[in-house]
């Protein structure tokens, strides 16, 4: 049995609240949210959320603004560990291992999208994933997927588009994409 992003993380951080908020966060960085929402969403009490929260906007890892009544807070994409710590939470995701196995066997691939509860920054057991790509080969595809499912322990479920389709991809984050040839 393959440990989750939790569990492969809690020996280092102790704090769950600490620790799913990092998850929400630092997993797709365009997600922000307000204490309400992240309290459902984590299913926690708003004052361990509101404690974790300042911690970690003291510490610069998240920033806020108030719009409104209410403080929406997001990923400072300024602080010098903000790549570091979505490099460690994409991997104990399983994230990195997708993309590692179906980019390396691809050349025709273009993009790799994350959907889903991932891409919302929750934890998730399964990785939904989107692949853009011109010349399409399912079979292989799913041989890829396959091996990656073994991998990271998660269900992967994919889905492929042409590059023409591409702009239907919704509710999700880019992880990769293929570098223009010049």
């Amino acid at each position: 049995m393959k440990l989750g992003t939790i569990e492969l993380l809690s020996p280092l951080i102790t704090s769950k609240t600490r620790l799913k908020l990092l998850t929400r966060f630092f997993l797709n960085q365009s997600v922000d949210g307000y204490l309400q929402g992240l309290s459902k969403e984590l299913d926690e009490n708003t004052n361990s959320i509101r404690l974790e929260l300042n911690r970690l906007e003291k510490a610069g890892f998240l920033a806020s603004k108030t719009k409104g009544r209410r403080r929406l807070y997001s990923v400072n994409t300024s602080h010098p560990l903000t790549s570091d710590l979505t490099s460690i939470v994409r991997k104990v995701s399983g994230i990195d291992a997708l993309v590692e196995r179906v980019t390396a066997n691809l050349p025709s691939l273009e993009q790799v999208w994350v959907c889903g509860d991932l891409a919302r920054g929750l934890p998730s057991e399964y990785i939904e994933t989107t692949l853009v790509e011109s010349d399409l080969d399912r079979s292989y595809i799913k041989q890829l997927t396959d091996k990656a499912q073994s991998l990271t322990g998660k269900t992967i479920m994919v889905k492929v588009k042409e590059a023409r389709d591409a702009k239907d991809v919704n509710e999700a984050f880019l992880v990769w994409q293929k570098e223009d040839e010049q």
